[in-house]
């Protein structure tokens, strides 16, 4: 038996996640120093990042059960993935002004050129929340019983995504050699050709989804009145929270660490950047991914969630202390931790409690509670807070909150095992009362 084996069932869809969500990283995070460097504040930046969530948050349970009823998945994923490549073209050739100092905010918002943009963000967002419900929910059919081996197939985003990220982030700094802005032309393109095979390849794609099944209303009803999993989309929503500190403002932060202690990195910072990209998704989020389904097989996802929140008191402590730039490389190994695990248990998790039919709509839900009210919360007051505070106490008060709702989090799952457990015995004996009750009657009726 060769040591080395190529599931080909789930190969298209590993090279879908490669192309798929590796064509956002020469673009995607690189955003909130795009509009730093068109003169926009960090308040203007959370506020963007706030607001441009929101359609999506609408529309993701909404296109998990349309599907779901329609059983239309394959026609909805292969229209969004197309819609990904002309959004992205447009993206690439609204004007890039420049701007040496920060603008007034009343300013940026009177300004049209900013609506564009930030229209265009939007309407990437809202189309990328789309295409994730759908690939997640077509991965886990394609799965089986073998749900816990979801993170084995999501590792290639991680992969395409950090490969992408410092490929374009060279080149972005070797094409702007000399002048006094970075050039996102290269990224652009990059992202572009990843976005063109990558509609070749959902063309390609067999999605699984039966004509036959009736969703019940009351059984997906019946899943949200569980005390178990509403605290488990509570949770979600903080993760969510946390870790758009990490996708929109660690950047930033980064750059601030250079113009004040490190000048001399500034000219390759997004070289810089990309590298904490690829230390990230390798270091970090593809063991992460790989090792998950051995580790959700032995530990339960909420001591999981318990983890993924002291890892982000962990991260945020060590940013407020460093002062190299590079120092922030190894901090990025934990990644792994706060969303490649905390993403696998979520959405694990979201399929084992899934009524059969209903795949799409829990996904919808779980999605929506992580990138669409936890990740835009998280973008505003991160804004906020370095606008008014700065980088380096806005992590320090951020640390301070990550402990807090780690403690908060494991009391909580505590109490509630205990509860479920005293209802669980409270049932058995009721069941034994009940059975030796009709044991006495027919005796009763047998004498």
């Amino acid at each position: 038996m060769p040591y080395f084996q190529i599931n080909r069932k789930m190969l298209l869809m590993k090279i879908h996640y490669f192309l798929g969500i590796g064509g956002y990283a020469p673009f995607s995070p690189f955003l909130t120093t795009i509009s730093k460097q068109r003169g926009y504040s960090a308040f203007i930046v959370g506020l963007i990042f706030m607001l441009q969530p929101i359609p999506g948050m609408l529309i993701r349970p909404i296109i998990g059960a349309v599907t779901d009823k329609y059983k239309c998945r394959r026609s909805v994923f292969i229209l969004s993935s197309i819609i990904t490549f002309v959004l992205v073209c447009l993206l690439s050739i609204i004007p890039g002004t420049t701007s040496k100092e920060e603008m007034n905010d009343l300013d940026v918002i009177k300004s049209p050129l900013f609506w564009l943009f930030f229209t265009t963000i939007a309407l990437i967002n809202t189309d990328g929340t789309v295409k994730s419900v759908l690939e997640d929910t077509i991965c886990m059919d394609l799965l089986g019983k073998d749900k816990n081996n979801y993170g084995k197939q999501r590792l290639w985003g991680s992969i395409g995504w950090s490969l992408f990220a410092i490929i374009s982030g060279v080149c972005v700094d070797w094409y702007s050699t000399g002048l006094e802005h970075k050039n996102y032309a290269p990224g652009y393109a990059i992202a572009l050709i990843c976005f063109l095979l990558d509609i070749y390849v959902v063309f390609k794609l067999k999605v699984k989804q039966e004509n036959d099944t009736n969703i019940v209303a009351s059984d997906v009803k019946k899943v949200f009145t569980e005390g178990k999993v509403l605290a488990f989309l509570l949770w979600v929503v903080f993760i969510g929270f946390f870790i758009s500190f990490i996708w929109n403002f660690v950047f930033w932060y980064l750059e601030d660490l250079s113009n004040v202690f490190h000048p001399e990195m500034k000219p390759w910072m997004k070289t810089l950047q990309g590298t904490a990209l690829l230390i990230q998704c390798f270091g970090g989020e593809v063991p992460s991914f790989f090792l998950s389904s051995y580790i959700l097989k032995r530990v339960d996802h909420m001591t999981i969630f318990s983890i993924v929140f002291f890892t982000f008191t962990c991260i945020f402590s060590v940013y407020t202390i460093i002062e190299n730039p590079l120092w922030a490389l190894p901090v990025e190994l934990l990644n792994g931790i706060t969303f490649a695990l905390s993403y696998s248990a979520a959405i694990s998790y979201a399929a084992l409690i899934t009524p059969t039919g209903a795949e799409g709509t829990l996904q919808g839900v779980v999605g929506t509670a992580y990138t669409g009210i936890g990740a835009p919360i998280g973008s505003f007051v991160g804004g906020y807070m370095f606008k008014h505070i700065g980088s380096i106490d806005s992590f320090k008060l951020l640390s301070v909150v990550a402990f807090f709702t780690c403690v908060t989090q494991i009391t909580v799952n505590y109490l509630i095992n205990r509860l479920t457990i005293n209802e669980d015995v409270k049932d058995r004996y009721s069941k034994v009362e009940t059975k030796d009750d009709n044991l006495g009657e027919d005796l009763t009726l047998t004498s």
